[in-house]
């Protein structure tokens, strides 16, 4: 028997869906795609890879009801983002924003929050953020050693931050209960899930 249940969608899963993978199941399919559960969804996604651009266009298809598209641009310039999403999104409107494992590849604390700053200013009263950022003091010895291989071999560097760090991102915003919290464990769905060995810290907030 399987030691997990692949009735619960798991973010590993359903990152292998978006991008074209085999590795996955129902349940992450229809958790990696909002239309699934809201056909009038209006859904932009940012990316600045070439491969995630190639796979984007052949899988990013959208119900007649809403619409789905996807931005060439670096997170590191959120005023690009924010001209080309607005050719899909209503920012009159409240709109939800994810930044889901990104964060962590902008090393200056600053210009991280900066860009979250740029990128919620321009949202609503009521408009929503959900941030996952790798974590310094979780597993702190063994991160540690996995970022400096990491590190030591990709263009992108990676910044590991604590619970107090990720949390200064929020900064204006009201943060949802649980509040910042390892990731896994941000109102579950199962024991299981919660017990996820993922070190990555994880929170939603609203903009007041």
């Amino acid at each position: 028997m399987p030691d997990f249940d692949t009735s619960v969608p798991h973010v590993a899963r359903v990152y292998d869906y978006w991008l074209g993978g085999k590795d996955n199941f129902a349940a992450d399919r229809v958790m990696g795609v909002a239309q699934g559960a809201a056909p009038e969804s209006r859904i932009v996604y940012v990316d600045n890879d070439p491969i995630v651009l190639s796979h984007a266009k052949a899988l990013l298809k959208s119900t007649p009801e809403g619409a789905c598209a996807y931005l060439d641009a670096d997170l590191r310039d959120p005023d690009t983002i924010l001209a080309g999403a607005a050719n899909t999104l209503d920012f009159a409107r409240p709109v939800a924003v994810m930044l889901i494992a990104v964060m962590h590849f902008i090393g200056d604390d600053a210009e991280a929050s900066a860009i979250m700053n740029r990128l919620m200013a321009a949202c609503v009263p009521g408009s929503y953020v959900a941030l996952s950022h790798a974590a310094s003091d979780i597993d702190a010895v063994q991160m540690a050693e996995m970022i400096r291989r990491l590190n030591e071999s990709t263009a992108e560097k990676t910044t590991l931050r604590d619970r107090a760090g990720v949390t200064r991102l929020f900064d204006g915003l009201e943060l949802v209960e649980p509040g910042v919290i390892r990731a896994a464990e941000w109102r579950p769905d199962t024991d299981l899930e919660a017990a996820s060995p993922a070190a990555l810290w994880g929170g939603v907030a609203r903009k007041p």
